[in-house]
């Protein structure tokens, strides 16, 4: 026989109308948590799922606890009420009906598997779509739901701003000064007053001389909101004022842009754009501005883009006719690596120790890589094409992989791609068609997650939002599945033309750029990011000369200046130490052929799923905690048993008075072992005597600390009569909730 929920005297824990105001403040501290993500989204359309997610949570779990479900049942179905709300916010055109569909999962997965392979090299902020934002949301929520378990659950009183604390910090580390000190000081006010709340909510059975419940309520407010208000606006004004509050930290996790910066195809040029770079790599010496490839990536394994293993050095290719000759003298400043940045394409070079790699048309300082202050001087032959020559090119020639996609390329991007080139019957409509699609519907953007894989391809393609490594990347794949070979290109946009006459190029100045195959012509460049134009190809590309300004606007340059500063972003591969290369002086023939050495390529899981692995796990425990824990329990307690008759006779009334609490029948504050007693011999029915007896005992040992040997095996005699008789009337609900209870799960176990 359980109490009504309302029944303030059935047990120590609250009603639960009155843990009302706790539940306020734990959910408007979930709320401020929340908008603590502005540190790390890019604008401010994260906050509006993010609250909704959480007050839905805060709300579900007052419901569950109105009901009394025990916690085995709240928790799942809170998950599942998160789960639905990350569908409805984030994915509602995968819904069945009203509920989330396998295609809701399997987008969900996509986005958090593609969130988890890019934290380690996303800079905040980032764009409030795809997998972060998901999982800020989906994190949002459990801490929620976790507080609210703590709170009420476990009757914890600061321990129930622990989950939001960990999320509030974790988005202040990664993300930007973006209103620190309010944030801060608002959070540290509402946690107070959470902890004020949830002390007066727990504590109210324990003030009888305040009286009524309301009273403590009165009493406490005043005090939680003074002292919330105290702290918050301490935080406001003393904060900014102390010593060093405007300085830089000691720890910064940002990237410095050393003076040394390495190109690795697909690792460090991002967070150089990200952070706007001023570091100088290079200056070019050019009679016309190009872009300055520094190599090919011709290699796609469904994750990345690389330079293929085993890449020979070699002699220049044969200039073509369709050509003309420039000489660039670049100076290095802070570019580091081997790969020596130029027009394409190079055929011939003067200063250091430089070798050339045909199948990707890259230039390969190998053994000490660039250096600081050193020149080099470079011919270049580049293409003068029109959109009539490439129009009757074709590609048949191509080299080997130039059209090759991993198994299990999604169709999805395939079906697009044919959809797009559709009615196109060359190489070059094709293209121009791909182009045009990504230039007129796409939105350049570097707070977007970084990424080349297939589910950020899907990513890219869904969120229409993007920067030059996605846009470059994506161009590709997709000419590819259409039988159009295709590769992408690193290197620099042109940079900022100096008063000396040179371009300044710097860090923000990487890019990443598709070329296509085109028979006795070669690789033709091609520019599907919105913004940006390479010089002279104007007549195929229909695109005019462009680069991003450092405040984000396009500059267009006239035929030889290029003003204004790049900041682009790009693929690349390798490590951050860019690829190691071994190669060999062409003008002496060899037959060992040099590889380009790279790291391993991560690669999607097989076999079992990770979700599996982990529920088929959680099963397991489950198990292990139901069929352990209660036996485990009870030699532990055998073994600390008291000698003592007096703390025998205790400790049995103690065991009998917790095998009450399992049916909400705990003694409430200040009720003695024989008022207790009767109380549940009214309730229960449980015989009189047996209950009489065992709590005159306990009277005697407790407050006179009287007993023998005799009457303490008596006592636990009775004791246990006693809790066998509440197990037999425990249902499966409260049987359930008492097997994962460390406090109870003992009981269960028959004597």
């Amino acid at each position: 026989m359980a109490n009504d929920v309302g029944d303030p005297v059935a047990g120590g824990s609250p009603r639960v109308v009155d843990t009302l105001p706790a539940t306020f403040a734990l959910t408007a501290l979930s709320i401020v948590t929340a908008v603590g993500f502005c540190r790390v989204f890019a604008g401010w359309e994260f906050l509006t799922p993010m609250v909704v997610v959480v007050v839905c949570i805060h709300a579900t779990s007052f419901g569950l606890r109105a009901l009394r479900a025990p916690g085995y049942i709240a928790i799942p179905a809170s998950v599942a009420v998160l789960f639905a709300l990350i569908a409805w916010k984030y994915y509602p055109s995968t819904l069945s009906g009203p509920l989330p569909s396998g295609e809701t999962w399997r987008f969900l997965s996509a986005d958090i598997r593609l969130a988890r392979e890019q934290f380690p090299s996303a800079v905040a902020p980032v764009a409030a779509v795809g997998g972060f934002v998901v999982a800020a949301a989906a994190a949002t929520g459990v801490a929620a739901m976790l507080s609210d378990a703590f709170a009420f659950r476990a009757f914890g009183r600061a321990e129930a701003a622990v989950p939001t604390a960990v999320l509030f910090i974790f988005a202040a580390a990664l993300g930007v000064d973006n209103h620190r000190v309010v944030l801060t000081a608002v959070w540290l006010g509402t946690a107070l007053a959470v902890i004020a709340f949830l002390r007066m909510t727990h504590a109210a059975n324990e003030h009888a001389w305040i009286g009524h419940r309301s009273r403590v309520l009165l009493s406490v407010v005043p005090l939680a909101a003074a002292l919330a208000g105290g702290a918050a606006l301490s935080g406001a004004v003393v904060g900014p004022a102390l010593p060093g509050a405007g300085e830089q930290g000691l720890i910064d996790t940002r990237d410095h842009n050393s003076v040394t910066q390495v190109l690795s195809p697909l690792v460090t040029i991002r967070s150089q754009l990200v952070n706007q770079s001023d570091v100088e790599l290079f200056t070019m010496t050019s009679p016309e501005p190009h872009y300055w490839r520094s190599s090919g990536l011709t290699e796609f394994d469904g994750t990345t883009w690389g330079i293929p293993v085993g890449t020979a050095a070699g002699a220049f290719e044969t200039p073509n006719e369709a050509t003309h000759r420039i000489t660039q003298n670049i100076h290095i400043l802070g570019l580091g690596g081997p790969l020596l940045p130029a027009a394409y394409s190079p055929t011939k070079v003067t200063g250091g120790d430089v070798y050339y790699v045909p199948l990707t048309a890259t230039l390969v300082e190998p053994d000490a890589g660039l250096k600081r202050g050193t020149n080099y001087q470079i011919v270049s032959n580049v293409l003068d094409l029109t959109a009539d020559e490439l129009g009757i090119a074709t590609s048949v020639a191509a080299p080997d992989g130039a059209t090759e996609l991993p198994g299990g390329f999604p169709s999805s991007v395939s079906d697009l791609a044919a959809q797009l080139t559709a009615g196109q019957k060359t190489v070059y409509g094709k293209s121009l068609a791909l182009q045009t699609y990504f230039r007129d519907n796409f939105t350049y953007d570097l707070t977007i997650q970084r990424g080349h894989s297939d589910d950020a391809l899907e990513n890219f393609l869904r969120i229409k939002r993007g920067y030059c490594e996605q846009f470059s990347a994506a161009f590709a794949a997709m000419a590819r599945s259409v039988g159009v070979p295709a590769r992408v290109a690193v290197g620099f946009t042109y940079g900022e033309r100096g008063d000396d006459g040179r371009y300044h190029v710097y860090g923000r100045n990487a890019h990443a750029w598709p070329e296509v195959w085109f028979d006795d012509i070669g690789w033709v460049s091609f520019e599907p990011t919105p913004g940006r134009g390479e010089p002279g190809t104007e007549a195929y590309t229909n695109t005019e000369p462009a680069q991003a300004a450092v405040g984000g606007e396009t500059n267009q340059p006239t035929a030889v200046t290029a003003p204004g500063d790049a900041v682009t972003t790009t693929t690349a591969a390798g490590g951050a130490g860019g690829p190691t290369t071994t190669v060999f002086d062409p003008e002496t023939p060899t037959t060992t052929t040099p590889n380009i050495v790279l790291p391993a390529q991560s690669s999607s899981d097989g076999g079992i799923s990770g979700w599996t692995v982990l529920i088929m796990s959680l099963v397991v425990v489950a198990a292990l905690w139901a069929l352990l824990l209660p036996r485990v329990l009870r030699a532990v307690a055998a073994r600390r048993a008291p000698q003592d008759p007096a703390q025998r006779i205790r400790r049995a009334w103690e065991r009998a008075a917790q095998a009450f609490e399992l049916i909400d029948l705990a003694p409430a504050v200040g009720e003695t072992p024989i008022e207790h007693a009767r109380r549940a011999e009214r309730m229960t029915g449980i015989d009189r005597r047996t209950l009489n007896e065992l709590a005159l005992d306990a009277t005697a040992a407790i407050y006179g600390h009287v007993g023998d040997d005799v009457r303490a095996s008596r006592a636990e005699l009775l004791s246990a009569n006693i809790v066998g008789a509440v197990r037999d009337r425990l249902n499966p609900r409260e049987r359930a909730a008492a097997m994962f209870d460390p406090r109870r799960a003992a009981l269960l176990v028959t004597e």
